[in-house]
């Protein structure tokens, strides 16, 4: 079900998803503020009318067209360096023999600094696009911000239940599934992403923390302290000499 709306700026008519019912976004064409109303308002027109011929009615009689953000090749390389980037210098800290608790706290930092732009980025790429109304500006920030707060919470939460039941396998991934769950319930609260979107949102984050998590040196989610590699560096001396 879909709320026609008029932006009060330019005066374009949009369609927009029901579930943003009683929000406000900006517009798309003039980034006017667009009060979206709570209930959808089908218009009909007069059948005892009819049609006229001039280009600019057959304008109007028109549907309202779907606008669909073009790919930027541009961007879409910037994402892909970015990520590499991230990726290379992950695993050149993960080559490097520290010790477990120094290792645990930069995979902490890590996953602290890389939730808000994977969030972000995930927004942009699994949100629903068939309708024009988005989060933009300060708006989408703040949104991705607790969403990107709640993701990390919810990993330390699936982490620590690994790390208490020593779960690994099949067990890891059940885990995984039902923090995924209530991951899915945070999206769809905070970014209005459709459930299936909202549940691709987080595996999403999930899965890209899991390949950062083995980059650095701590190994797949799913196995155990001991098969992690560089777990342990050997003690220093604590004086010269001895």
């Amino acid at each position: 079900m879909s709320i026609h709306v008029i932006c009060p700026g330019c005066l374009k008519r949009f369609q927009v998803a029901a579930r943003f019912a009683g929000m406000q976004g900006p517009c798309p064409n003039c980034a006017a503020v667009i009060s979206i109303p709570t209930e959808a308002v089908e218009i009909h027109g007069d059948d005892d009318d009819k049609p006229k011929k001039t280009d600019q009615q057959r304008s109007l009689s028109r549907p309202i067209q779907r606008h669909y953000i073009e790919f930027d090749p541009i961007l879409a390389g910037q994402y892909a360096l970015g990520i590499l980037g991230v990726l290379l210098f992950t695993f050149l800290f993960g080559c490097i023999p520290m010790y477990a608790i120094v290792r645990s706290f930069l995979a902490t930092l890590g996953l602290c600094l890389v939730a808000f732009p994977l969030v972000l980025f995930g927004y942009q790429f699994i949100r629903d696009r068939d309708h024009v109304f988005s989060f933009t500006g300060g708006e989408l920030y703040y949104r991705t911000g607790f969403a990107a707060a709640g993701y990390v919470i919810l990993w330390f939460g699936f982490e620590y239940f690994l790390a208490v039941t020593q779960a690994g396998g099949f067990i890891s991934w059940a885990y995984f599934l039902a923090f995924a769950v209530l991951a899915t319930l945070l999206a769809h609260l905070l970014l209005v992403m459709k459930t299936q979107d909202a549940f691709l949102h987080y595996c999403f984050f999930g899965l890209s923390i899991g390949l950062l998590r083995f980059l650095i040196g701590l190994g797949w989610f799913w196995e155990s302290s001991g098969l992690i590699r560089y777990s342990n560096a050997p003690m220093p001396p604590l004086l010269p000499g001895m």
